[in-house]
């Protein structure tokens, strides 16, 4: 694991109030560790934005020269493979509009600029486009037409669609090559959020209507509002947390539209109304906010405080003031912490349990890692080695993760107590 010292100092220098003095113990590439930083930085998504961030306030003197060399490269292979992702998503686009496919392009470089910068400073692999269901088959023709394929459509959710694999993949694979190099990926939604058995979130169904063109670097597209790109950020940090695993480069973005917008009230009630007045969608934004504050500092605008307000308990707060930052910077494929907070969004006892289950004894169902172009017999044989590292890595990491659970929920305990303690306050 990546030294926990090392990941704190670059969220320090990532806050919207800087601070680099850890930086002096970054460790050297030429070491485990450095190399498992680096490894860190490069899944978590923050590597392209640490290395601008240290040149905006004239830092990067402050870390060693192989690593601002390192960085860079990144910096430049990227630039490469999202003018190859901007390319295709103007071929994407063209094919739907030419087949009457209203189709609005979600996260990806559409986050440009109020959650960030530039769009080649995000590590993209895929797209998302949401549809409405009544093209979902003539948005999937388009698709298929462009050289994509499904195994199964879901009608009334999210449907993933691939180009065959020209690379057996790995996790040791070098994440700024070309998509067009490997395989590219596109995801079909109907909604801001999947039905989920546990997790019954309500969404906006008029998102299209209020979409608008957007143009980033000479390419045109449908893009959503941003109050409703907003909710989507949380919406979808929140449902990969609860897999266990978010990209803290997702949360970092969401911490620049908060500072972008801190102070337009308007704003911030208009993503009210979009969340809409549910207990489980104030629990949500309690959450993504809080651990966005937690990591950077951030202040919650004061709308969405209020309106969080009853959502915000103790047993939260107690689990953002202890477990959020271990939590958040863990390497991948995350940990099980969040599980102590369950209650929170889960409040029936039996979705609980299923839930629990789903978390503690994932099904050993099908892991699929892509098709081969060329499908012949050693290729095969290879895509399939490639799954069961994939399957054995993932599962050596969740049984050390589950060891653990004994040991955490003493220290969730003692958080909880301590808690209890405390006299009454702000809230957190």
């Amino acid at each position: 694991m990546a030294d926990v010292r090392s990941k704190r100092a670059i969220l320090a220098a990532l806050r919207h109030d800087p601070d680099f003095s850890g930086l002096v113990m970054l460790p050297t590439l030429d070491r485990k560790s450095g190399h498992a930083l680096l490894q860190w930085l490069d899944r978590s998504g923050l590597a392209l934005t640490f290395l601008r961030r240290l040149q905006d306030f004239e830092a990067t003197p402050r870390i060693p020269l192989e690593w601002r060399q390192v960085l860079s490269r990144r910096v430049t292979q990227n630039a490469e493979r999202m003018q190859d992702l901007l390319d295709e998503a103007q071929r994407l686009n063209s094919a739907f509009r030419a087949s009457g496919v209203t189709a609005a392009l979600l996260k990806g470089f559409s986050l440009t600029p109020d959650f960030c910068q530039e769009p080649f400073l995000r590590h993209q692999v895929d797209f998302d486009f949401l549809v409405d269901s009544t093209d979902i088959r003539v948005a999937a023709e388009v698709l298929q037409s462009c050289g994509y394929s499904t195994a199964q459509l879901n009608e009334s959710g999210e449907t993933c669609f691939t180009t065959p694999l020209q690379h057996i993949p790995s996790r040791h694979d070098d994440l700024y090559v070309r998509q067009r190099q490997r395989h590219r990926q596109v995801d079909l939604h109907t909604s801001l959020w999947e039905d989920c058995a546990w997790l019954p979130v309500e969404s906006p169904q008029d998102c299209l209507k209020k979409a608008h063109r957007q143009c980033v670097n000479s390419v045109e597209f449908l893009s959503l509002s941003l109050e409703d790109k907003f909710l989507l950020q949380v919406l979808h940090a929140f449902r990969h947390s609860f897999r266990s695993w978010v990209r803290v480069s997702w949360l970092w973005e969401i911490s620049n539209c908060v500072a972008n917008y801190q102070q337009d009230e308007a704003f911030w009630y208009r993503v009210i109304g979009r969340a809409g007045g549910t207990r489980l969608a104030k629990s949500i934004f309690a959450f993504i906010l809080g651990l966005v504050s937690r990591l950077f500092q951030s202040p919650i605008p004061s709308p969405i405080r209020s309106w969080t307000a009853d959502a915000t308990t103790p047993s939260l707060c107690a689990w953002l003031d202890y477990f959020a930052f271990d939590w958040a910077i863990s390497d991948w494929p995350g940990s099980l912490s969040n599980l102590f907070l369950i209650e929170e969004f889960i409040p029936d006892r039996r979705l609980r349990m299923r839930y629990l289950k789903s978390r503690l004894l994932p099904r050993r169902s099908q892991v699929s890692l892509g098709a081969l172009e060329a499908a012949d017999t050693i290729n095969s044989f290879r895509l399939e080695a490639a799954r069961i590292r994939y399957l054995a890595y993932r599962g050596v990491a969740h049984l050390k993760d589950i060891a653990s659970l004994p040991r955490r929920l003493i220290r969730w305990k003692r958080a909880l107590e301590a808690s209890r303690r405390l006299t009454f306050g702000p809230k957190c």
